[in-house]
């Protein structure tokens, strides 16, 4: 099967043995890769009964369609499973270099069934694969069992994608970690191979993977490669990569403040992308294939944490490790917050959303010093916030109630509901419903809960459209934004399925050349977006499948409150416009929010349809 390898790696764990499966060609040719084709796996083997952290959860990990190739910014990678920190369905997708060494190692993805008894790690080398004994690796942090793993096998190239203590101790917002900070995150993947036993999966492929036109390929992916290399987009993440961001969210009110109840804080400037560049930056590093290179490389010299090379923070974490506490931060500490949450290996995003609600819960009395552990979370107390990052990873103490996120905090304090930031049980990340419309139907939407990967809307209404999609810059306060969002939507899960990092703005001749020279079916621009929508809405019948509805496909009361200070200027998303209009463009149900038969059938999924009793 021309750009596959035609088997799937199967380790069940209860009885520590490894096998092959034939990779599901039909599911293949409609999913394509990554979280598209995890999510068709995944469906066939869970229901609303299945334990997130019990043996019968299945944790699927599966590279792009490119990644492994020549083909530029390839390198997206990623997986699925129920999620224990939101109870229904949860994915997750990265870049570094683990897709493509998978990938090259011979295999169209893996599949972690039961648990094991005792900590492990899996090995793959060109085809062959090992359960190795972890338990000099159990407790280590992320970057230290990587080393050692590299180390085992004396090569500096095995990629390695692990857990660290937080997984280990079962926070449900674990990740699975790569390189310097690349995380499998928010679903809480690292949680699910933490309860599994399984420390790490390692990899090293010199496979050659086999494609229908080779030479084809390689002149599409070259064509690709100097288009994107030429690209605005490329141009300024190279130069301040998403903490270039800050800036914006400074001016349009985008970054999240005093957890959504002030403006954002100007201060924040001192962590921008362009800060970084102009006083820290010593270099850049890249994703496997990519010509942007938009991860920066600092050095800190000054401040309490000093650093001769460090991976620069991101902009969700610079956010919600700042200003969403009401945190006035230097460089130095920001990276420090940057490397808790890489080390101990959770998500940035809901970790400090989740600090954020307590800071807002003990302002208004809510909790006390007796809940906390003697903790003062006035807004701004950085010592604070630095002992529960701690306390989350470890899962101890007030940390463990922090890593239940905020709905379950809310139901613990007897708050309303619509005071939690989230939807679906996942926080908001950074980026202002109240800002930009359309991420309020985009967070309302997403298969696993707010999520602004399944979208461009928020860089559309920004300023950087994309024109082979017919999505250009329109009023950030407009609520004719439907059609739209669930363009985009489409676009981003047929990306996501190929394995194409977001910032890659890669034409769509060039795409359906390179998925043609690799594969050899012959596909064109309409039938790729018709893949798109068919892995997006796979999705949403999953998620109906494990208890969604319609009743959540709703916007936090506290988010829709007018800030009339600073970028917002007062504005709110319109939701009993945009959220009708878009179930009718997706043909949702209006009480079960399933996609209609009629629909799924049209799309090739009948099997779906029946499965999930859609209408």
């Amino acid at each position: 099967m021309n750009g596959y390898w035609g088997k799937i790696l199967v380790a069940d764990l209860t009885k520590g043995v490894l096998s092959e499966e034939p990779l599901n060609e039909k599911y293949a040719r409609d999913f394509l890769g990554s979280t598209g084709l995890a999510a068709r796996y995944l469906f066939d083997m869970v229901n609303a009964k299945t334990d997130p952290l019990g043996p019968d959860n299945p944790l699927i990990l599966m590279p792009g369609l490119f990644n492994g190739t020549s083909g530029p910014s390839v390198s997206r990678w990623g997986g699925a499973t129920v999620s224990p920190y939101t109870g229904h369905y949860g994915d997750a997708n990265a870049g570094a270099w683990f897709g493509a060494e998978f990938k090259n190692a011979g295999y169209d993805g893996i599949i972690l069934k039961g648990q094991s008894p005792k900590p492990v790690y899996i090995f793959i080398r060109d085809g062959v694969a090992e359960i190795k004994d972890a338990a000099h690796l159990w407790g280590k942090d992320t970057y230290k069992t990587q080393e050692a793993i590299k180390s085992e096998y004396d090569d500096s190239r095995v990629q390695v994608a692990c857990i660290g203590p937080a997984s280990e101790n079962l926070v449900p917002f674990g990740n699975i970690m790569s390189e310097w900070g690349h995380c499998l995150g928010r679903a809480g993947l690292g949680c699910v191979m933490g309860s599994k036993k399984v420390k790490a999966i390692a990899v090293r492929g010199k496979l050659k993977i086999p494609m229908q036109d080779p030479e084809k390929f390689r002149e599409a992916a070259k064509k690709a490669m100097d288009e994107v290399k030429e690209g605005f987009l490329s141009l300024i993440m190279h130069e301040t990569g998403t903490a270039g961001w800050v800036d914006s969210a400074i001016s349009y009110g985008d970054g999240p403040t005093r957890y959504y109840t002030a403006p954002t804080m100007p201060e924040a400037t001192d962590l921008s992308g362009v800060t970084q560049l102009e006083k820290y930056q010593t270099g850049n590093t890249a994703c496997y294939g990519c010509p942007i290179r938009c991860r920066k490389v600092l050095q800190i010299k000054e401040g309490k944490y000093l650093y001769d090379k460090v991976e620069g923070p991101e902009y969700e974490t610079v956010m919600a490790w700042g200003p969403m506490q009401g945190l006035v931060l230097d460089m130095s500490t920001s990276v420090y917050f940057n490397e808790l949450c890489n080390s101990y290996g959770y998500d940035s995003i809901s970790s400090g959303a989740s600090v954020g609600y307590a800071y807002y819960l003990y302002e208004l009395g809510v909790i006390t010093e007796k809940d906390t552990g003697g903790l003062k979370l006035n807004w701004g107390n950085i010592d604070a916030a630095i002992e529960l990052a701690h306390l989350i990873g470890k899962n101890e103490g007030f940390g463990k109630i922090l890593a239940g996120g905020t709905r379950r905090m809310a139901q613990k304090y007897g708050r309303p509901i619509g005071e939690a930031v989230q939807c679906k049980g996942l926080e908001f990340p950074m980026h202002e419903p109240r800002a930009y419309h359309s991420m309020a139907l985009v967070y309302a939407t997403a298969p696993r809960g707010a999520d602004h990967n399944k979208s461009d809307a928020y860089q559309v209404d920004g300023g950087t459209g994309h024109f082979d999609l017919g999505l250009n810059a329109g009023d950030r306060w407009d609520n004719d934004k439907a059609a739209m969002v669930e363009k985009s939507q489409n676009f981003r899960a047929l990306t996501d399925s190929l394995g194409i990092c977001h910032f890659c703005m890669l034409p769509f001749v060039s795409m359906v050349d390179m998925v043609n020279a690799a594969t050899g079916w012959n596909t064109d621009v309409d039938q790729l977006l018709k893949t798109g929508e068919r892995v997006f809405q796979l999705q949403r019948a999953l998620s109906c499948k494990l208890g969604i509805s319609a009743r959540d496909d709703v916007m936090p009361e506290l988010a829709l409150r007018p800030i009339p200070d600073g970028g917002q200027e007062g504005h709110v998303p319109d939701m009993e416009k945009m959220l009708p209009e878009y179930y009718g463009i997706r043909e949702w149900n209006k009480v079960t929010g399933k996609p209609s038969k009629s629909r799924l059938e049209s799309l090739g999924m009948a099997e779906i349809a029946a499965s999930i009793g859609a209408q």
